[in-house]
């Protein structure tokens, strides 16, 4: 009785933490919402175009920031005060090392770019990358820890001040210059944050054999991550490299809408399929860990999937109500891009599946292949436009989507078609939603209705019916994985060196 009540606080704090930041992330995404059509009539597409042109450098490395030890430090089952201390200053020093790098590139940048305002936004923005390698060492233990409801403080708290921030500043006409202190007033708030709440020891203790084990599971988290980080970016690169910034500028916007619903679900659904996939990989058999992926795709296809349908079928209401009549070429764009988002989604929750399994190589070489193909198919569309770009990304995406699902299976030793199906709720619910909101604007469309009212009645009709489908398909079916991941957060987590061992079976 003893061992179960641990156990049973832990899968409480551990559910509670992912609700609460999947709760934060909603207040966020709505106040980035409310905030969104006030910057765009501020700052325009140009102004959005040049920081988007800007961030790519920064967000790629502030991939490495870390030295992926965070979520090394996050699968360990104890960690000792030299340990913290060695991550805390050997990231701190990695990212001061890369903010450095960054200011000397910017000029290089900007003339292979053509964009000589260039350099000062990536100078100004370079100090990201300490304060996110300063971060490491308490988000470990915050991961070990699941104590997810601490992200989730300190996103609304940065969240909120930055928003205030941007505001203050483009209402004084400061431009893209408002977005650049949005983002590091934003990542000051984090580390302060972070630094009190992770409760990380650290003291002056450096010894960078602690952390080799470590940096052996970062280097393929990295690796990985930059590849992601590549497909998710290099298109804004070169979209704005052969179409200019102000075409950029209305890409990056609906690529930016896109991301809503990955930001408001995927994060800590993220968190808590690592969590739960890497204690069942210490002491469960290849059968749990076949049906606990199972569950991760059906949960993240079912929750995921109306957001970015719905988004395409009302794209062109949503965006000349929020943003205004000057972002109407993005409409187009959004529409398949809504597509890409979620294939991108998906690959997510196959490589987090693999990163709790101790499968980073095979991750790194997924990552790889996305990145690939995002270059490919971007840079042979780009000079067609726009919505080519689009269509393209979202068809490469699906493509690359397929291949992670057959690889998490071959890895599992499963059948393709077992995985395959955990997308059947989404699919039949998407279908009836599409169905439903396609007649329903028929039927509206003589009457000319308002835009506002017509969009509120196709969010509500279309949750209603997608929420009608899932419940009579696959309520009891999402319920039971719902339970299994319960029962695997009460497990004791994997040692990060014990992992690959115990996969011998399923790897």
């Amino acid at each position: 009785m003893n061992g179960e009540r641990p156990a049973s606080g832990r899968v409480r704090r551990t559910s509670l933490g992912a609700l609460a930041l999947t709760g934060a992330s909603a207040l966020r995404l709505t106040l980035q919402f409310a905030l969104l059509p006030i910057l765009a009539r501020l700052i325009g597409p140009a102004g959005y175009g040049l920081v988007a042109l800007a961030m790519p450098f920064i967000l790629f490395a502030n991939v490495l920031a870390d030295g992926g030890m965070s979520y090394a430090l996050g699968r360990r089952k104890e960690v000792g005060r030299e340990l913290e201390s060695t991550v805390f200053w050997l990231a701190g020093g990695i990212g001061a090392a890369l903010a450095l790098i960054c200011c000397a590139a910017a000029w290089p940048m900007a003339a292979i770019l053509r964009q000589p305002a260039l350099p000062p936004l990536i100078m100004a923005l370079s100090p990201i990358m300490l304060m996110n390698g300063l971060t490491a060492a308490s988000n470990g233990r915050i991961i070990r820890e699941g104590r997810f409801g601490t992200f989730a403080v300190g996103d609304l708290i940065s969240t909120v001040v930055s928003a205030t921030v941007a505001v203050l500043a483009a209402l004084r006409g400061l431009g893209a210059w408002s977005l650049v202190a949005q983002q590091l007033t934003l990542w000051i708030c984090k580390l302060a944050w972070v630094t009190f709440a992770g409760k990380a020891r650290i003291g002056l203790a450096f010894r960078p054999r602690e952390a080799v084990e470590l940096l052996r599971f970062g280097l393929h988290t990295i690796g990985a991550t930059l590849a992601d980080f590549v497909s998710r970016n290099v298109d804004a690169l070169i979209v704005g490299g052969v179409l200019g910034t102000t075409s950029l500028g209305y890409y990056a916007m609906a690529y930016q809408i896109v991301r809503v619903p990955d930001m408001l679900i995927s994060g800590p659904l993220y968190l808590y399929i690592f969590t739960a996939v890497s204690r069942t990989a210490h002491d469960a058999g290849p059968r749990a860990l076949q049906d606990l992926a199972a569950s991760a795709l059906r949960l993240g296809s079912a929750a995921l999937a109306p957001l970015f349908c719905g988004l395409a079928l009302t794209a062109d209401l949503a965006v000349p109500l929020v943003l205004g009549e000057k972002w109407i070429a993005a409409i187009a764009p959004l529409r398949w891009l809504a597509g890409a988002g979620f294939f991108f989604c998906i690959c997510s929750i196959v490589a987090t599946t693999l990163m709790g399994l101790g499968r980073t190589a095979l991750q790194l070489r997924l990552s790889l292949t996305l990145g690939a193909t995002t270059i490919v198919v971007v840079a042979a569309a780009a000079r067609l436009g726009l919505v080519r770009v689009a269509v393209a990304l979202a068809a490469g995406m699906g493509g690359a989507c397929a291949l992670y699902v057959a690889r998490l299976a071959a890895a599992l030793k499963v059948g393709v078609a077992a995985l395959a199906a955990s997308f059947a709720p989404a699919l039949a619910g998407c279908a009836a939603m599409t169905a439903a909101l396609i007649g329903l604007r028929t039927v509206l469309a003589p009457m000319n209705p308002n835009p506002a009212a017509e969009f509120a009645l196709l969010v509500a009709a279309g949750a209603v019916v997608y929420g009608a489908v899932i419940l009579a398909i696959g309520r009891r079916r999402l319920r039971e994985d719902l339970r299994a991941f319960g029962r695997a957060q009460s497990e004791r987590p994997a040692d990060a060196a014990s992992v690959p061992e115990t996969l011998a079976s399923v790897a």
